[in-house]
């Protein structure tokens, strides 16, 4: 029992200690960011893999075959999933069909970032509103490959809390678009609204 807790709270446990070096110690936000990264997501491993909660997944990125051997241990071909509310429908989306999503993305915690920084989101506030948020609407496979590799295990009306390791995101370069160093793990609160199905379903609007 000591064991599992230790582990529920490593993930809480390594934000915390991610974001709480004091000034003197951390030269700028990002000072040592790709061992960090690596740190964090060592830590989610650990914490999925034991699933205490029943609530955990992991999942192999889509793009990388089917040889479990290969990728068993290899940390950054998977992504975490924590799922916080079920769909009502038994409904996944296909590659080249269309979803409509409510999400936040954000990176790993920093001095300045407590909560990571957020360099995208649906949402009009830091919360999610269904009554007011329109859902973002975008082709499954145009998405970095760890979320297009959640997206396509999401049943319709599904929430999830995704890890991405920077592998699957968005790598060893600086995204200056979005603000997102390199090595940075992308942490993404995401909802499955709608799937629209590719050449069947025309109308894609949101009402």
């Amino acid at each position: 029992m000591k064991r599992k807790l230790t582990l529920i709270f490593a993930v809480a446990g390594v934000l915390f200690s991610l974001c709480s070096c004091s000034e003197k110690d951390e030269v700028d936000e990002y000072d040592n960011w790709e061992a960090r990264n690596i740190q964090l997501i060592d830590s989610v491993a650990k914490v999925a893999a034991l699933n205490a909660d029943g609530k955990w997944e992991v999942i192999k990125a889509f793009n990388m075959g089917d040889s479990a051997e290969l990728y068993r241990d290899n940390k950054n071909c998977f992504i975490y999933v924590h799922k916080m509310d079920k769909g009502e429908k038994d409904l996944m989306p296909l590659f080249k069909d269309s979803v409509r999503i409510h999400y936040s993305a954000r990176v790993i915690p920093t001095n300045l970032y407590p909560q990571g920084y957020c360099f995208k989101k649906t949402y009009s506030t830091n919360v999610l509103n269904e009554a007011t948020d329109v859902p973002e609407l975008r082709c499954v496979g145009d998405n970095v490959v760890g979320l297009s590799t959640a997206i396509l295990n999401m049943n319709e009306g599904d929430r999830w809390t995704v890890y991405v390791p920077y592998y699957l995101g968005y790598g060893e370069t600086d995204n200056k678009e979005y603000g997102v160093p390199p090595f940075s793990t992308l942490i993404y609160d995401i909802k499955l609204a709608k799937i629209y199905r590719f050449g069947i379903d025309k109308d894609t609007s949101w009402y």
